[in-house]
């Protein structure tokens, strides 16, 4: 069994613990340079501190470091325009069985014929899409990944003028790969 969150996602938590440690590190000087009672400010410091530091320490001894590619904060907030029905997902499913499967493995596990010679090797997606925003799934399948293998399927094809799969069929990959994740795939 794999730990749920990775390093970089700890990392972030605590991040976001600390901006709240500096608010209140404020509020507590604040309060504390007028005279007033600044006890509850400085309690919610120290909690604060004390879970950064356990994120911050997970981060680094438990989780595993699942590097990502930069995603514009945009495509995080992204939701999926495919309705979340068994076509969907079967088309998904299709589409991924066709273009994805050569690399990624036909489960996913990043052990596809393709994957032995490539360097670096595709991503278990089993693992990554679970920790990751619909968008910015789909933002990496959209746009590739640079100093990877992984193709633009987003990116036009010159031959014909239109995308190598078309949007819909992006998001479906999504729902699929997000069903596979699930248990529910077909």
């Amino acid at each position: 069994m794999t730990f749920p969150i990775s390093r970089q996602g700890l990392e972030q938590i605590a991040l976001f613990l600390g901006i709240g440690i500096a608010v209140f590190g404020v509020l507590t000087a604040t309060a504390y340079a007028r005279q007033r009672p600044w006890g509850r400010f400085g309690v919610s410091t120290a909690l604060l501190g004390g879970l950064a530091a356990l994120a911050l320490i997970l981060a680094y001894t438990v989780a595993p470091n699942i590097p990502t590619p930069p995603v514009p904060l945009t495509a995080r907030f992204e939701q999926n325009p495919t309705p979340d029905t068994p076509e969907t997902v079967r088309q998904g499913k299709e589409v991924y069985q066709a273009n994805c499967a050569i690399c990624h493995g036909p489960q996913a596990r990043g052990d596809g014929p393709a994957a032995l010679s490539m360097l670096p090797r595709p991503v278990n997606l089993q693992l990554h899409v679970p920790q990751h925003a619909p968008g910015e799934v789909h933002y990496w399948i959209s746009n590739g990944i640079t100093a990877t293998q992984m193709p633009a399927w987003g990116a036009l094809d010159p031959a014909t003028g239109r995308p190598r799969l078309s949007d819909a069929d992006r998001w479906s990959v999504v729902r699929y790969l997000q069903a596979l994740v699930a248990g529910t795939a077909p």
